[in-house]
């Protein structure tokens, strides 16, 4: 792994901060434990793909789906990354 990679459970976070919940809140949006997400998000365990799907599929989330799973954005299909995003 590249050291200037950023982990999923990292972009998960960004996803979580930029969009202004706590990680109660997200987790809740997302059917999981508070636990579960903190794990998560602090690398202690790996992103499953349930996961990947419930963010991919909720409509508050998907426009970040293309960026968490490959690093790329195509705004032009709603496509985004934390940066692109406006609340």
């Amino acid at each position: 792994m590249n050291l200037n990679e950023v982990s999923v459970g990292q972009k998960i976070r960004q996803i979580r901060e930029v969009i202004g919940l706590s990680r109660p809140k997200f987790a809740e949006l997302l059917s999981v434990p508070p636990t579960t997400l903190k794990n998560y998000e602090l690398g202690y365990r790996e992103v499953g793909g349930a996961f990947l799907v419930a963010v991919a599929s909720h409509p508050q989330l998907h426009q970040f789906t293309l960026w968490l799973l490959s690093d790329k954005i195509a705004p032009e299909v709603g496509q985004i990354g934390p940066e692109q995003y406006n609340k």
